[in-house]
Parts: structure tokens; sequence; C-alpha cells
């Protein structure tokens, strides 16, 4: 079996937005993949509520995660994002599901 670190970010921005943030994320610099311990990462779209996101990413462990977002990747990743598109974005809640045993898939 196989424990992973989660962490799930939900993301608020308006409805007109959305689209945009949805480019955005189909655009980003992908640089989160080079990280040592990176599993993957998904971003979900509200199906009734277009402007909420939750974006969910996996890791081998808490520290690599830590890591990351202390890494200049981190930095460039986020300075990447339109400052016009980046004022509207909020960030409503930050959950980290500390690890977890895969226990069937």
């Amino acid at each position: 079996m196989t424990a992973l670190y989660v962490s799930l970010s939900r993301l608020r921005v308006p409805d007109e937005r959305a689209p945009d943030l949805v480019r955005a994320f189909r655009r980003r610099a992908r640089l989160v993949e080079e990280a040592e311990g990176f599993v993957d990462l998904q971003v979900w779209q509200a199906d009734k509520d277009p402007g909420e996101f939750i974006m969910v990413s996996r890791w081998r462990d808490r520290e690599a995660f830590k890591a990351y977002m202390k890494s200049e990747r981190h930095r460039i990743s986020h300075a990447r994002i339109d400052p016009d598109l980046d004022r509207v974005i909020r960030l409503e809640r930050l959950e980290h599901l500390h690890t977890y045993e895969v226990v069937a898939e």
C-alpha cells in the first residue's frame, strides 16, 4: 500500500471570471510536476456554481509539499498569474488531509 499527503484549496472567482481561471490552470507552467514527491494535481469546477473551484494535489508526504510551497518553482508559477485575475481569486478554504493510506484502487 502507498501513503499519500493530500492538499485541497477551495477557490472562488466571480462567475464571469471562471473561464479565465480555467484557461490559467490549463496553461499553467507545470513546474510542480518537476517537484520531488509530487504525485498529481487536479482542478475541479462545481457544476452548479461556476465560480467555485477545488484544487487537489497529492504528494508523497507533507515534507515534499512544504518544500515545494517554499520553492522558486512555486514562486515562478504564481508570478505568471495575470494580476487582474489574481486580484479576484479568493482562497475560501485550505485543507491539508494529512497522510492517508491508499487501501484500494
